[in-house]
């Protein structure tokens, strides 16, 4: 997860990153956080962040001139406030603020804003995995297959190919499972991006393959066509 803090005062910066240091640890994620004095030099950065923790008193640009850009350049971007100053909490909303915590922070208090953001993330949408970078925020609609690599597995999006920590059952454990099949001990196929198929192979609408197994061969037919009847009268793309 990458975070920037955005704060004139090191103190409290300081303290805001030991604390989110102990909950990258206390929930075994990768927290890489970024440090900004002021609101210039974050918006000049042109870093993409999961979160910002953004102070609301600052030198030159404040925290809601600050946001209204960010706001601007991501739409989607995720601003938690920090303040001394709690009277200026509902401000902050003119601003979509995600949160607003007051200063000194509260550990409970920040560790349930964050958990409730990755929550929020990890609904039907999108799910977050760990990666050699870091961490990524995967749209489920996305994911055309999922395959095995030892322990570790690549997710095929449209878009591009990610490997990840974890293997494929704790993956298909993580999959809508009326929209994602196992089709093969490497292989999860997505419904969604099934162009044809065969007995052995299946085709995608990226023009990628991934195989089919003779074992769960028939449940596999069983599941696409129930998965054709729920879903062809709500606009899936496969009819």
């Amino acid at each position: 997860m990458r975070v920037a803090v955005c704060d004139d005062e090191k103190v409290w910066a300081d303290k805001l990153d030991g604390l989110l240091k102990e909950y990258g640890n206390a929930r075994h994620l990768d927290v890489f956080i970024s440090y900004y004095n002021n609101g210039v030099s974050l918006i000049e950065s042109g870093n993409s962040f999961d979160i910002v923790f953004m102070d609301f008193q600052m030198e030159g640009l404040n925290g809601i001139e600050t946001a209204r850009k960010i706001n601007a350049l991501k739409p989607d971007g995720i601003i938690i406030f920090v303040s001394a100053y709690t009277n200026v909490a509902m401000d902050t909303f003119e601003v979509k603020a995600y949160r607003f915590l007051a200063k000194p922070i509260n550990k409970e208090k920040l560790f349930k804003a964050i958990d409730d953001y990755r929550a929020e993330m990890e609904s039907d949408d999108f799910l977050i995995f760990k990666t050699h970078d870091g961490t990524i925020r995967i749209k489920i609609s996305e994911i055309v297959y999922v395959e095995a690599l030892g322990s570790h597995s690549k997710i095929h999006t449209l878009k591009s190919d990610h490997e990840i920590f974890i293997n494929l059952k704790s993956i298909q454990s993580r999959l809508p499972p009326d929209k994602f099949f196992r089709c093969h001990k490497a292989y999860i196929t997505s419904f969604l991006h099934i162009q044809a198929h065969d007995n052995t192979t299946i085709r995608y609408d990226d023009d990628s393959t991934a195989f089919i197994s003779r074992n769960y061969l028939a449940k596999f037919r069983r599941s696409f066509e129930e998965y054709i009847l729920k879903y062809s009268n709500m606009g899936a793309k496969r009819q």
